[in-house]
């Protein structure tokens, strides 16, 4: 149901049904190199009651370091430790499946510094090496996608029973000012498991950013941590906005979390109003201030 306030409105009465707040990036807060009205007033209110709040982000090809510059450059001042990135959940994995110092082959990117590296693992790029290796991971950026995808097919095609892990799940992305778009890391994934499964090998990607559960899990432990939230914390007091009904929406219905968005993105009224299931928002506004 489409809110008749504001966000900052809306906020200003229901904040204290909740104990803390996510929030997407792009088109929620800023929108390419231009600020979405309001934004950058609401995340200092939120600093100066020091509520917990984290931005949540797919964009797996930039470091903390280097998402808080590219967003500074649209107007809103984020320190990089307010961030939450999908590469982070990488961590999770490795600490899950004892994986500290095991080398991974990795397509493209993962920021700088790389979050592979960070969590603990070592990364190749060498696909003459790949044999070698305990998995892959599939980065973003600017790579020789033949080379890399040829090497990692047919090192599923040996190798079956080792990790894919895909930090950012998304098919595409905008990318350019005439509406082009660009493939994505998830995308680049289900290309290669689909040719997999023609020849009757079933590999299954580990998807980290949303929608997947991965980062939002990783996010709630960092808001434990770092505002001393309670260990109990019920998920239903936590509220995730942003613009995508696929990814935003639908990653915080299926853990229990309020899901609101924001048309300010790549979702119009039409779109939120037909809506079900686990894509319908609890809320919806048309912008935050």
């Amino acid at each position: 149901m489409l809110n008749s306030k504001t966000f900052l409105e809306w906020w200003q009465a229901e904040s204290r049904n909740f104990e803390a707040i996510l929030f997407d990036i792009d088109g929620t807060l800023v929108s390419g190199l231009h600020l979405l009205n309001g934004a950058d007033v609401l995340l200092e209110q939120l600093r100066q009651q020091h509520f917990p709040f984290y931005l949540l982000t797919n964009d797996g090809n930039h470091s903390l370091q280097e998402k808080s510059i590219l967003v500074g450059k649209a107007g809103l001042k984020i320190s990089p430790d307010e961030i939450v990135s999908c590469g982070m959940a990488l961590s999770h994995f490795v600490k899950h499946h004892k994986a500290f110092g095991q080398t991974f082959f990795v397509m493209g990117d993962l920021g700088k510094p790389c979050y592979a590296e960070i969590a603990g693992l070592k990364v190749c790029r060498d696909v003459s090496q790949i044999h070698a290796c305990s998995g892959v991971i599939i980065g973003e950026g600017f790579y020789d996608w033949q080379k890399n995808i040829n090497a990692v097919f047919n090192f599923f095609i040996k190798k079956p029973e080792m990790p894919l892990l895909v930090p950012n799940p998304d098919s595409y992305w905008p990318n350019g000012k005439g509406g082009e778009f660009g493939i994505g890391a998830g995308g680049k994934a289900r290309f290669i498991c689909g040719i997999l499964e023609e020849m009757g090998i079933n590999v299954k990607p580990e998807y980290f950013g949303k929608p997947y559960s991965a980062i939002y899990e990783y996010t709630v432990d960092l808001l434990k941590r770092r505002f001393g939230l309670p260990g109990e914390i019920s998920y239903s007091k936590i509220l995730m906005l942003g613009d995508s009904l696929k990814s935003d929406i639908k990653g915080a219905n299926i853990l229990g979390i309020k899901s609101g968005l924001m048309l300010t993105g790549i979702t119009s009224a039409e779109q939120a109003s037909l809506a079900q299931d686990e894509l319908k928002p609890d809320f919806i506004f048309e912008s935050i201030g």
